[in-house]
């Protein structure tokens, strides 16, 4: 009897394991998507051999109506590409001249500790959201993205618009 027992204690532990693990394989698993998710550590996107990285829209001072992206754009092709056309918000932004040329297995940091720039100088928008953004590359074409807005605060802080006005407009 204790054998019998025994026999469909462990036939009980072998069906029922799968459905209580927790854990879901394959493609759509919740631990395979994440890496596509806005987490608010920043967001990652792919145009061909173009990977954004971490991309974070920082708030510029109280009033200002500015923001910066904060993000690495690295290139894993062969072949030289440029970033040539960004949108915050959909509204044009500004990119610092010649800091878009990325050649092959470079990167450019933008925004951090950098003298790359991504600006927005007509932002309307407010920390905790999410707002569109579009980057144009000369080979890869356009990658959209929904950024985190964060305030310059922790982290972030000392991370204003360069140059502090709209180059464009003056």
């Amino acid at each position: 009897m204790k054998r019998i027992h025994a026999a469909l204690a462990a036939a009980l532990v072998v069906v029922s394991a799968p459905a209580l693990t927790g854990c879901f394989n394959g493609k759509q698993a919740t631990t395979s998507a994440q890496a596509t998710m806005n987490s608010g550590n920043g967001v990652a996107a792919t145009a061909g051999p173009i990977h954004i990285e971490a991309a974070t829209l920082v708030l510029g001072p109280e009033g200002s109506g500015t923001a910066t992206l904060t993000t690495r754009v690295v290139n894993t092709g062969l072949e030289p590409d440029a970033l040539t056309y960004a949108t915050i918000n959909t509204h044009p932004a500004y990119i610092t001249d010649g800091a878009g040329d990325l050649q092959p297995g470079g990167a450019i940091s933008f925004g951090f500790q950098s003298d790359a720039w991504i600006n927005a100088y007509d932002f309307d928008g407010t920390a905790a959201t999410y707002v569109p953004i579009q980057l144009g590359f000369e080979k890869a074409g356009l990658v959209d993205m929904s950024v985190l807005v964060v305030p310059p605060a922790g982290y972030y802080e000392g991370i204003v618009p360069t140059p502090a006005t709209d180059p464009v407009a003056s």
